[in-house]
Parts: structure tokens; C-alpha cells; sequence
């Protein structure tokens, strides 16, 4: 991922509900300085977040000012975001919740790690921004002069929401003569699947244009196989119709997971996704995070944020953080009594069973420990 992912975050609160119109006027105001500041803060420290040396006593300073400033913007911004979907919550608690770390990293000294998490936090922009289909409002001017190459302009834009700019950019860099390694090459080809897929509804497209990547360079067994298989999901998708079904209910979602993900009532915490699952997946993500934002029946809440935690494990996109497990303790702290915060729980702690456990047993670390005892009291499990 691009160095350059983190510096356009601020644009993740352009898009509100509806206001009356005075309302709606005054907020976006003062959401768009808060926004312009937050712009203007990134910008003037990038250098030191890409610099490859040791920063001196001014310029971590400047850092610390900057990390601190941009926790007290985001924690502003909270009365905006509080009119969002659940999901979009989320994803801004997270936001917080890094911040915090990175802040925490700072004061003690850790200024490398301070580094690598503003680097970071791009990617959890984008799993706010891909939720609707929206394109940028608020940024604009922005040159491929800036950037170091084509995939950190084609980053760029598509976290802050030009996706047109992203595809052309993505395209170029993977038709360029630049060596790649597997993962240079799989990257772009899935921000590819989830702007077609996903934001667009357009699979039909992204297999024409996945298409045309047969012959990289620099293409492995693996990355062909992968290819061919995300082709293939695709046709499937779009020969399936499910694409042109204009309004989807909860009903209809719930024959989709069925479809795509199959039996809900077993723990995914080992799910496995084949590149053809995994395009349908992404797709399956969209369209619960739209109907999420038709403010649906509270009831239907955890059900969708388990399904939304199945899909983002299987696919994993995300290198730097999985809001599966956000998705899961939202279902059990926000609903203990529903009937799937049980299931969300169980989920959880297999996961988090699985990752922590080895050859000399499991030893799940204490601040895990104490979010699994937090989850047993709110659904009063001794």
C-alpha cells in the first residue's frame, strides 16, 4: 500500500444525512474547515511520515502536534457521524481508536511505529468511503506530480473518492513497465473488483477490464490463478442477474447470504474464501452496507453486521485491521438480548481462539482476555 494512502482521511465525513436546510448549511461549514485543517495538517508533516531517516527533536514535535490536533478534529466531528449507519460508526471509532494508539506510540518515543500507523490509517478511510457509492465533494487540485508513482496517485483517489481517477491510475500502473512483486500486482486488481463490484455494481466491467491483465510481465502461478478465478466469479455475478435487482430488502439479503456464503449458523472464524467466492463477497459487502443506509429495523442490525463480519474476514482486503471483530462486539454490546448476539460472540472468541493458538497451546493475550470477559457480561455468560 501506498505511503500516501493516510494524507487524504479527512475527506471520510463528506457525506451527511439530511439537514433542514439551515442546519445542513452551518454543519457542512463547519465540517468543511474542519476538514480543510485536517487537509492542511497532513500535507505540511507528510515529509516526515515518508522520510526514510531519523527525525530530528523539531520535526518529531511537529509530528506530536499533528497527531494531537487531528484526534481533537476527528473527535469533533462525532455529532455528524452519530447520524451515519452503524457501520459507518464503526469504522469512525476505529479512526479514534488508532489515533489513540498512534498518540500512545508517540509518548513513548516509539516515533517509528508513530510513522507506520499515520501510514496506516488510509486503509481504514476507504473501508468508510466504499460504503456508499458517493464521489469526492470536498478535495480537489490534487496532481499525479505529487505522488511518487501512478499507484500512489490511483490510491489517493481512491480513497477520497474519484474513482474514475483511481481505475485510469490502477490501469496504468499495472500496464506499466515497473517491476512487481505478487502483491503489487493483486492490490491494484482488487481495488479494481471493489470499485466495480462493490461501489459500482458493475461486474460485467471488471471482468473485461481484469481481462486485459492476463499478460503482466511479472505475473506468477499464483497471480495468474487468482486472476482467472476473480474473472470467472465475476462472469458468475453478472450472469446470475442479481446485479439488476434495483431495491433490496432484508428478505432478499438474507437468500443472498444463503447464496454466497451459504450456512450462517456455523462460525466462520476459519472461513476460506476461492477467488471465485471472494468477488461475490465483495459484492454481498455492498449491498448490506446500502441497505444498511436506509436505516433499517434495529432487529435486523446484528444480523447484518455478522453477515458484514463474515464477508470482510473471507475476503480480507485489509492488511492493517479487520472490522469483522469491531462488527462482532457491536452486535453483542449494542443487542445482548437479540438472538445473534450469542453467535456474535461465539465468532469472536473462536477467532480470536484460533489466532493466539499454537503447538504450546493457546495463550490469548490479557487486553484480548478482558474484551471477551466484557462480551460474557453483557450477555451475563459465566
Amino acid at each position: 500500500m501506498s505511503h500516501q494512502n493516510w494524507i487524504v482521511f479527512f475527506v471520510f465525513f463528506s457525506i451527511f444525512f439530511t439537514w433542514s436546510v439551515k442546519a445542513d448549511e452551518l454543519s457542512e461549514k463547519n465540517l468543511n474547515q474542519s476538514m480543510a485543517e485536517i487537509g492542511k495538517m497532513m500535507s505540511d508533516v507528510f515529509p516526515l511520515i515518508v522520510a526514510k531517516r531519523k527525525l530530528d527533536g523539531g520535526e518529531e514535535d511537529q509530528l506530536k502536534e499533528a497527531v494531537t490536533r487531528l484526534s481533537k478534529l476527528f473527535k469533533e466531528a462525532k455529532p455528524f457521524i452519530d447520524l451515519k449507519s452503524t457501520t459507518y460508526q464503526i469504522s469512525y471509532d476505529l479512526v479514534l481508536e488508532h489515533l489513540a494508539k498512534t498518540e500512545r506510540s508517540f509518548n513513548k518515543k516509539n516515533i517509528e511505529y508513530t510513522r507506520k500507523r499515520l501510514y496506516s490509517l488510509g486503509s481504514i478511510c476507504a473501508s468508510c468511503h466504499t460504503q456508499d457509492n458517493s464521489l469526492r465533494t470536498l478535495f480537489s487540485g490534487v496532481t499525479r506530480q505529487l505522488f511518487q508513482d501512478d499507484f500512489a496517485f490511483a490510491e489517493f483517489n481512491y480513497i477520497s473518492r474519484d474513482y474514475n481517477q483511481a481505475v485510469k491510475y490502477f490501469d496504468k500502473y499495472l500496464r506499466s513497465e515497473a517491476r512487481k512483486t505478487e502483491l503489487d500486482i493483486i492490490v491494484p486488481m482488487q481495488r479494481l473488483i471493489t470499485i466495480y463490484t462493490q461501489i459500482y455494481n458493475t461486474p460485467g466491467v471488471a471482468a473485461k477490464q481484469l481481462a486485459e491483465y492476463r499478460k503482466l510481465t511479472d505475473h506468477t502461478k499464483e497471480t495468474k490463478e487468482q486472476l482467472e478465478g476473480w474473472i470467472d466469479g465475476l462472469k458468475s455475478l453478472k450472469s446470475s442477474g442479481v446485479t439488476t435487482v434495483k431495491h433490496v430488502d432484508f428478505a432478499t439479503l438474507k437468500k443472498y447470504v444463503a447464496q454466497y456464503i451459504g450456512d450462517d449458523d456455523q462460525a466462520s472464524a476459519e472461513f476460506f474464501s476461492t477467488p471465485q467466492e471472494e468477488v461475490s463477497r465483495v459484492w454481498l459487502r455492498g449491498q448490506l452496507y446500502h441497505y444498511l443506509n436506509t436505516n433499517p429495523p434495529s432487529e435486523e442490525i446484528p444480523i447484518i453486521l455478522y453477515w458484514l463480519s463474515i464477508c470482510d474476514r473471507s475476503v480480507g482486503y485489509d492488511f492493517y485491521f479487520s472490522l469483522a471483530d469491531i462488527y462482532l462486539k457491536q452486535c453483542v454490546l449494542a443487542s445482548p438480548d437479540h438472538p445473534y448476539a450469542k453467535r456474535c460472540y461465539k465468532e469472536y472468541k473462536e477467532y480470536i481462539e484460533i489466532t493466539y493458538s499454537g503447538s504450546a497451546g493457546t495463550f490469548i493475550p490479557p487486553a484480548l482476555e478482558n474484551e471477551l470477559d466484557k462480551l460474557r457480561q453483557a450477555l451475563k455468560i459465566k
